[in-house]
């Protein structure tokens, strides 16, 4: 997916939400608008949404003098989830299909982003999750996938703090059904997304492998990640990638990737339609929940 002039706009938006939430500095909040504005001139639009957020947020560390300035909300996010983790795996054991309540609740859990400037009450999405329909689902076709092996290997790509509480209620499940699951997080800091730091602080690396993609962008380019992640890529039987950005950077891949994520933003929605082949407004932005394979 390539970067669009409204994606210019939403990194404006997020020059602002980032100052709000970094600091109270007036003037730091004005460097950072600034900053994103003379940022803009130079994005290539060849390039995804979140590999032009790279450069962005390192501008922004640089003007505020924080590698990390989203380190509390991740906090909050990794804490959230860990606090009602035990009543949502409760849940998915009562499910009639264990695995299909673990995808919900996984793709859920997608809504904890700050990077996508969207309102969200994670607690109630959790809670509602259960009953809601997707709005793409091969469910059929990933189950197939997961039993066409006797022990696949998967490769779980992650995306947000918080949310990797409940990836790994949906890891459980995999491990059940023998897969030998190796998930990926980023390298270093930027917006919420989780490092190695925060799979420990969760537990993640007690249920499964867990490495890291070599890169701090918000999604997975591959040309950019590491040669160990790009040898994990090309072994594994079957790809699950989580979040938006991970769908930005690989809609174009030719692999055996499963996206589960929330939709967040209005351009993403008119991807997916233009790329499915859907009738206008079946995908708005508004949080719908997808599980989708990839065009072969």
């Amino acid at each position: 997916m390539r970067t669009t002039l409204d994606c210019f706009v939403c990194f404006m938006r997020q020059a602002r939400s980032t100052g709000l939430l970094a600091t109270d500095d007036p003037a730091l909040q004005r460097q950072l608008i600034e900053g994103a504005g003379q940022y803009i001139e130079q994005v290539d639009t060849e390039l995804s949404p979140p590999e032009n957020a790279v450069g962005l947020y390192a501008l922004f560390a640089d003007i505020l003098g924080n590698d990390d300035p989203f380190a509390q909300v991740k906090q909050e996010g990794n804490s959230f989830a860990l606090a009602v983790q035990e009543e949502v795996e409760q849940r998915i054991q009562a499910a009639e299909d264990s695995l299909r309540a673990a995808i919900r609740v996984a793709i859920a859990g997608n809504i904890i982003d700050y990077g996508a400037l969207h309102e969200f009450d994670a607690a109630a999405t959790i809670e509602q999750c259960f009953d809601r329909d997707f709005v793409l689902d091969d469910y059929p076709i990933l189950l197939e996938a997961l039993h066409s092996r006797t022990y696949p290997k998967v490769l779980y790509l992650c995306d947000n703090c918080g949310e990797i509480v409940f990836d790994g209620l949906l890891i459980k499940e995999l491990n059940k059904l023998g897969c030998h699951v190796t998930a990926a997080v980023r390298e270093a800091p930027i917006i919420n997304d989780a490092t190695l730091a925060d799979a420990r602080t969760c537990g993640l690396d007690q249920i499964c492998t867990v490495i890291s993609n070599g890169t701090s962008c918000p999604g997975t380019p591959l040309a950019s990640c590491s040669a160990e992640f790009q040898k994990q890529f090309q072994a594994a039987d079957l790809i699950i990638s989580k979040g938006m950005g991970n769908f930005e950077t690989l809609s174009e891949v030719s692999a055996p990737i499963f996206f589960l994520f929330t939709v967040k933003c209005s351009q993403v929605a008119l991807h997916l339609t233009e790329r499915q082949g859907l009738a206008p407004n079946v995908v708005q932005g508004d949080g719908e929940m997808v599980l989708l394979r990839q065009k072969k």
